[in-house]
């Protein structure tokens, strides 16, 4: 069955051709499946909307990672540095969650 957010998250990250588009697919399984794990019961709580953006943006983290070789992503520019990639999969997801009233990502104090 096909995620119904694929041919946004395809049109989102520019995705042409089969091999990246199934990559995507997995991408956004993934993402779904870490949002759920991580929030369980909470996860059906939080507003469909929200739960879309949350899915996209978790997986288009998760698609740039390919171009990220050791968490570090290299662009070929001369005024754009390497940055660091999180190692954190829903590090894109904790601020929108907690912009919901979501308590999640918080860490340890």
């Amino acid at each position: 069955m096909m995620d119904p957010l694929h041919a946004d998250f395809l049109a989102m990250m520019n995705v042409i051709g089969s091999e990246d588009e199934t990559r995507a697919d997995g991408c956004l399984q993934t993402a779904r499946a870490y949002l759920t794990a991580n929030l369980g019961n909470t996860w059906d709580t939080v507003p469909q909307l929200i739960q879309s953006d949350c899915v996209l943006a978790v997986a288009a983290d998760l698609y740039n990672q390919k171009d990220a070789r050791n968490g570090v992503m290299s662009i070929d520019s001369d005024t754009v540095e390497p940055f660091r990639v999180s190692s954190d999969p829903l590090r894109a997801a904790w601020p929108k969650l907690r912009a919901a009233g979501v308590l999640a990502g918080m860490g340890i104090a």
